[in-house]
């Protein structure tokens, strides 16, 4: 358990450092314009967080008995659509940013790992004072979400499922960082509970679940980041950049399953949405140019917690599967349609 844990932490490391990567990148942009470039660029994996948070959370309308319970692992598996994979830079309503020249589609972090076209950063006087390339994707257009779950039979006919990561640190590159999750879920057999429906062969439930998770990196971003060309440098550097990302998720709806001897096929329909929240905060430099050309950094003209992201994002989910019980231990998997595809499969170990 404590070694899957681990695991499902060092899932949102890895994600929080290609951020990081990234990150310094945007912020030659400015404030307005960084926000208006990350958000495209992020936000299918912020669609696909919010999936993954919302899946695996049952495999059966049926419940447990009293004090009954089950420890269930599984990974979900988002598969982001081709046409989140890329974005066009022309379609946004840029301050001080221009593309170069050719092409303006753009990878997002879930397209290839390809830079993208040349941007470049001007004062109101048309004066480059940077430029970079819009950043490749991960490559990555199937996000693995690992979870864990402890569910419990505490009512006639009720589960309470439990989900939690205990607050993990960690450091990449002298960046200090922590990660978290933690989520609790509610399933009613009703059909159960109703005199007269007892006695028909299936199940069915209501359900609902809700999960957070929290993650938080330190960064490094310092005049050296633009590079050579810089005429004068008069900026403190600060210990006080960070990144954070927030995603919570809820999912509410109806399950229906049968039993066929130790397999046991169910489907639902829910209602899903998810809130997930991006912010860099702290003190960062960015360059402005003099009447004569100079391009300067300074402390005056500093930039304090540049982006601030939000994705916002609801939808009905169809899910189906299937689950086979073994003695004490069951396998599961299922298909679930909402913004993205999805697939789930784990192992579960209780008594019923």
């Amino acid at each position: 358990m404590r070694r899957f844990l681990i695991f499902i932490a060092f899932i949102g490391i890895a994600q929080i450092s290609f951020a990081q990567q990234r990150v310094v990148e945007f912020i030659k942009a400015g404030a307005a314009d960084a926000n208006k470039l990350f958000q495209p660029y992020l936000e299918p994996y912020a669609f696909a967080l919010g999936d993954g948070l919302n899946n695996g959370w049952y495999n059966s309308a049926e419940t447990h008995k009293l004090f009954g319970f089950d420890l269930a692992v599984s990974v979900n598996a988002v598969q982001i659509p081709s046409s989140a994979r890329t974005f066009d830079l022309s379609a946004l309503d840029f301050t001080s940013l221009h593309v170069a020249s050719g092409s303006s589609i753009a990878q997002t972090i879930a397209g290839e790992d390809i830079d993208g076209p040349t941007l470049i950063v001007t004062d109101d006087q048309g004066n480059e004072l940077a430029s970079f390339k819009s950043p490749p994707g991960t490559g990555l257009d199937l996000v693995p979400i690992p979870m864990a779950q402890i569910t419990f039979g505490v009512l006639p006919n009720t589960d309470l499922s439990v989900r939690y990561v205990p607050t993990v640190n960690f450091s990449i590159k002298d960046d200090d960082g922590k990660i978290g999750m933690i989520g609790a879920g509610i399933k009613h057999n009703f059909i159960k509970s109703i005199p007269g429906l007892k006695s028909l062969p299936l199940d069915a439930a209501v359900f609902i679940g809700y999960s957070k998770i929290n993650t938080e990196s330190g960064l490094t971003f310092t005049p050296q980041d633009y590079g050579s060309g810089i005429t004068s440098v008069t900026f403190t550097n600060t210990d006080d950049q960070m990144l954070k990302i927030s995603s919570s998720s809820l999912k509410y709806g109806l399950i229906v399953s049968k039993k066929l001897g130790p397999l046991t096929v169910f489907g639902s329909v829910s209602q899903n949405s998810s809130k997930s929240t991006v912010d860099l905060l702290g003190k960062y430099p960015v360059v402005t140019a003099l009447s004569n050309g100079d391009l300067v950094i300074s402390d005056e003209d500093a930039l304090y917690d540049p982006i601030a992201l939000k994705f916002d994002n609801s939808n009905i989910s169809m899910d189906a599967g299937v689950r086979l019980k073994l003695a004490f231990f069951s396998l599961f998997g299922s298909v679930s349609k909402s913004e993205y595809t999805s697939f789930n499969a784990g192992v579960s170990l209780g008594f019923r």
